[in-house]
C-alpha cells in the first residue's frame, strides 16, 4: 500500500524535529518535508505531489497563519487534505475555511500527549475528502457565515498596520514603527477599509467603523 506523502509546517523548531522523527516512524505516512513557515512549503515544489498537509494555525505573524495557508495549497493542489493543529477553539478556524472547499479538512487540538494514531486518523480522514469538522463542531455548512471571503482579502501587510492602529498609532507613527512610506500606509488603510466595509457611506467614520471589524475578526480566531 502507498504511503500518504505529506507535508508539515511548524515554525516552533524543537517541535517540528519530534514531530519529524515520529512521522519517521510511521507505516502509513512518508514525510515529503518539514518547514518552519507558509513561503517555505509554497516554494518547495512538492505541493502538487503532496497528499495531505499538517499545519500548526499559529506561524508567522508577518505571513499566513494555518488556515490562510491551506486555502493556498488547495488552490495549488484541490485534491490535497488539510489538517490543521492548534490551541484554539476550532469553530472559529472552521468558519474561516471558504465553504467551497471545506471538505477534506480536520482539525487537531495541539498537545504533547497527541499520538502518532490521532495525527494519522485526522490525515486519513482529510484525504478521503470528509474531514472531522463536522464531528467536533456543532455547525451546519449551510450556516457557516463565510468570513474568510473578508478575512483571507486582507494582506498580511495590512493586518499588521491595522494591528496599530487599533493600538490606537496613527499613520505617521505606523509608517515609522515599519519603515514604511507614509502615503504607502495610508494608502494600504484605505485599501483595507473597503475590503472590512465594503458597503460603508462615506459618511461612516470609516477608522473606527474599520478597526471595530477587524478586533471583532481576530477575536474570532481566539
Amino acid at each position: 500500500m502507498r504511503k500518504i506523502k505529506l507535508l508539515f509546517v511548524e515554525n516552533d523548531e524543537a517541535l517540528r524535529g519530534l514531530l519529524a522523527a515520529l512521522f519517521a516512524t510511521s507505516e502509513k505516512i512518508q514525510l515529503l518535508g518539514a518547514f518552519a513557515n507558509a513561503s517555505e512549503v509554497l516554494k518547495s515544489g512538492l505541493v502538487s505531489s503532496a497528499d495531505a498537509a499538517l499545519l500548526d494555525h499559529s506561524l508567522d505573524p508577518e505571513g499566513l497563519n494555518g488556515v490562510e495557508l491551506g486555502v493556498q495549497l488547495r488552490n495549488m493542489n484541490e485534491h490535497i487534505g488539510i489538517v490543521i493543529y492548534s490551541q484554539f477553539s476550532v469553530a472559529p478556524m472552521v468558519r474561516r475555511v471558504p465553504k467551497s472547499m471545506l471538505s477534506g479538512w480536520s482539525f487537531l487540538q495541539k498537545s504533547a500527549t497527541a499520538t502518532l494514531a490521532a495525527y494519522t486518523e485526522a490525515i486519513q480522514t482529510s484525504i478521503s475528502g470528509k474531514g472531522n469538522w463536522p464531528e467536533i463542531v456543532d455547525l451546519k455548512f449551510q450556516d457557516l457565515r463565510d468570513e474568510a471571503s473578508v478575512f483571507f482579502r486582507l494582506t498580511p501587510r495590512q493586518r499588521t498596520i491595522l494591528a496599530l492602529a487599533a493600538k490606537s498609532h496613527s499613520a505617521r507613527e505606523i509608517s515609522t514603527q515599519l519603515d514604511l512610506s507614509y502615503v504607502y500606509v495610508r494608502a494600504e488603510l484605505s485599501r483595507a477599509y473597503k475590503v472590512l466595509l465594503p458597503d460603508a457611506k462615506d459618511s461612516d467614520d470609516l477608522k473606527t467603523a474599520a478597526i471595530l471589524k477587524y478586533l471583532e475578526l481576530m477575536k474570532a480566531a481566539q
